[in-house]
């Protein structure tokens, strides 16, 4: 995500503020505390997947292995492969897909990941051709599959889709999307980033979620914690055919133990705390939608994660934000950004931290925020339109 803090000669200083003041901070709303380097070391360092004797990892063996295998038991599927990137990984496996179907087209919603915040690289560096089964801002519906026309490599689903503020659909109606890919006799990718906070909403265990797709993709840094990279998990065929688009990209990395460690450790430590967070999602968000010019998308939230609309201006409330953090202590919702409509659109992100913060301290909290906000809207700076990733 932004930190909301704009480029130029007050930029860095004012991110240096946010961060200082957020590591220090007695609480904080959304996200998580920033560490040092040197802290993240150090927790790697105390991992018990440092702890054995196995040499290091070498071009992606040793404990590398040890977490596509626990990857692929989370998610039920017979293999997975580890990605330094999630743009990589997706770029291989549709690569995949589409040389057996011998088509590069590929069914794909416009907002989705590839479409939005991949520079173009379906199209651009892999060839791919994206075809839009619904312009709509909502999953495709089965119907809407059914009636693509032409061949098709594989048809791709976004769980949940970030650009309409993590929005998943129903079990009824992603289970029939797959059908409609299986009538249709291609695979079912799943662009899956946050697939790991799917499960609290659907009501299923992970097995059950991946078992109507043909291959998913998974982040290792997002709700897992790690450092970075992403896997995806499949078939063995599908495996060894992304394992070569992989050596072809450049994934194939001499060293890659830290993100491993971190990524097992995550995988340890987290995955059975977000039926609390995404719990605790619909108070932050109750607390939120009680504010005048706020709206929550979804309302209530899917997963542990949602969008928040303002009509203030996006740096007036970041830079509100900051101000308040550093004379009371508290962090509220930050990180704003302006959308491509001129609105003010926050992401938020619920972890550990937040659970302390009841409904109606987000609202006072957001109260004294926004009061701020207005008064500085007086004297406006540039608003950022970074967008997090």
């Amino acid at each position: 995500m932004t930190d909301g803090v704009q480029n130029g000669p007050a930029g860095p200083t004012r991110r240096q503020r946010l961060w200082t003041a957020s590591r220090s901070a007695r609480r904080l709303l959304s996200n998580e505390r920033p560490a040092t380097a040197a802290e993240q070391l150090a927790a790697l360092a105390a991992s018990p997947h440092t702890a054995t004797a196995e040499p290091v990892d070498t071009y992606g063996d040793g404990i590398v292995g040890r977490l596509e295998a626990r990857v692929a038991e989370l998610l039920g599927t017979p293999s997975a492969l580890w990605f330094p990137t999630g743009v990589m990984a997706q770029q291989a496996v549709l690569l995949a897909w589409a040389a057996r179907e011998g088509t590069p087209r590929v069914a794909v919603h416009p907002l989705q990941h590839t479409q939005l915040q991949e520079e173009d690289a379906l199209r651009e560096l892999s060839r791919l051709e994206p075809v839009h089964p619904t312009l709509e801002p909502r999953h495709p519906t089965a119907a809407e599959l059914d009636a693509v026309p032409g061949p098709l490599a594989a048809a791709v689903i976004e769980l949940p889709l970030q650009e309409l503020g993590y929005v998943l659909p129903t079990w009824e109606e992603y289970v029939a999307f797959a059908a409609a890919a299986r009538r249709r006799g291609i695979p079912l990718h799943i662009d899956g980033a946050r697939l790991w906070e799917t499960g609290p909403a659907f009501g299923r265990p992970l097995p059950e979620i991946a078992a109507h797709a043909s291959s998913v993709s998974v982040s290792l840094y997002k709700a897992v914690g790690g450092l970075s990279g992403a896997a995806i998990a499949g078939d063995p065929g599908l495996i060894a055919e992304a394992r070569t688009w992989r050596t072809r990209f450049g994934g194939d990395v001499y060293r890659q133990f830290p993100a491993i460690v971190a990524a097992l450790d995550g995988l340890d430590a987290r995955l059975d705390r977000i039926p609390a967070w995404t719990r605790h999602a619909a108070a932050v968000a109750e607390g939120l939608s009680a504010l005048p010019g706020i709206r929550v998308t979804p309302d209530p939230p899917h997963i542990d994660e949602f969008w928040v609309y303002a009509d203030l201006p996006a740096d007036a409330i970041n830079r509100a934000v900051l101000e308040d953090l550093e004379e009371t202590g508290e962090r509220w919702l930050h990180g704003w950004w302006t959308d491509g409509t001129g609105r003010a659109v926050a992401e938020a992100t619920i972890r550990d931290e937040a659970l302390a913060w009841t409904a109606a301290e987000v609202t006072a909290a957001g109260r004294r925020v926004l009061a701020r906000a207005e008064r500085l809207a007086q004297h406006p700076h540039p608003a950022p339109r970074v967008r997090r990733k």
